[in-house]
């Protein structure tokens, strides 16, 4: 494993190595507790076959149903928690963009890279394409796991249809809404969306709570509860992705860059750069501007 690929893989965080695909289908009996938020650098389509979960992407919860596609961008941060103590049946398939790029040239005037692009992340399907896509899903799970000659291809094939679903259904749709989700999701949806839009402000959780006119206590048991993530966490993991990309895009210092992302401290910034990312700042540069052969 490269030093790049050792440090997603740390805190959380996951890529899919030097393949470009991976399927996987998980049936839990009860609501599984252990939940970790991360993020990755591969594309991601999550389907659920049964049961119903909350999926917190970015800065905002969905409520996920039976027969509803889920789609995530790459360093999304995200995660899954339980709608309730019952169990549930879900397909994850995760894909880089090259695997993409490869098979968006067999699709005429439909850009497949659309529908990620778009302010769309939950698609309720129909009882017809449900069908569909749970025998799709079920061929490419077994051609994964046997390997058979032509395999990829197969796979190729079959994420272009499931693509080419998806893209229809945003072409044709509004913004995600979130009239299916509690007031208190609706809360922490507005409070994430103003972390995301101001990392780089004096941002603590009292602050954040009498903006909003929560007690920080409550406030602090709300976000984690329906997002899976501590409040101070999802802070950190917004500012450090924002300066990962500072430290792969531009020439400025370290110091530079933790005040740019909303640090007082240099020390404090690397202290939670490294917990999240598993390396220095100045490491993580230095394999970022590595020359590829």
């Amino acid at each position: 494993m490269s030093n790049e690929q050792a440090q997603e893989v740390s805190a959380g965080l996951s890529i899919l190595h030097d393949f470009p695909f991976s399927i996987e289908r998980v049936s839990n009996a009860v609501a599984n507790t252990k939940k970790k938020h991360h993020y990755h650098n591969t594309y991601e389509l999550y389907y659920l076959y049964s049961g119903e979960r909350y999926y917190f992407i970015k800065d905002k919860t969905y409520h996920v149903k039976r027969g509803n596609l889920v789609l995530i961008k790459p360093y999304d941060i995200h995660c899954t928690t339980n709608f309730s103590k019952s169990g549930y049946d879900r397909c994850l398939i995760m894909f880089k963009k090259s695997l993409i790029a490869e098979i968006s040239k067999l699709a005429e005037g439909v850009n497949l890279f659309e529908c990620f692009d778009q302010d769309i992340h939950l698609i309720p399907l129909s009882f017809q394409e449900q069908a569909f896509v749970e025998t799709l899903l079920s061929s490419m799970v077994n051609e994964y796991k046997s390997q058979s000659p032509g395999y990829m291809d197969f796979l190729k094939a079959s994420m272009m249809q499931l693509l080419l679903i998806a893209s229809r259904h945003v072409a044709t749709s509004a913004a995600d809404d979130d009239e299916d989700v509690s007031p208190s999701h609706k809360t922490v949806t507005s409070v994430a969306a103003y972390i995301n839009n101001n990392y780089y402000e004096d941002i603590t959780l009292e602050s954040v709570s009498e903006m909003f006119f929560i007690s920080p206590c409550y406030f602090s048991r709300t976000f984690k509860k329906r997002t899976g993530i501590a409040f101070n966490e999802y802070l950190n993991g917004v500012r450090v992705k924002e300066a990962q990309r500072l430290l792969a895009t531009t020439p400025m210092g370290i110091a530079e860059i933790a005040e740019a992302v909303g640090y007082k401290s240099t020390t404090h910034f690397g202290r939670s750069f490294r917990s999240i990312v598993g390396m220095s700042p100045t490491e993580y540069r230095r394999i970022k501007k590595r020359p590829t052969r």
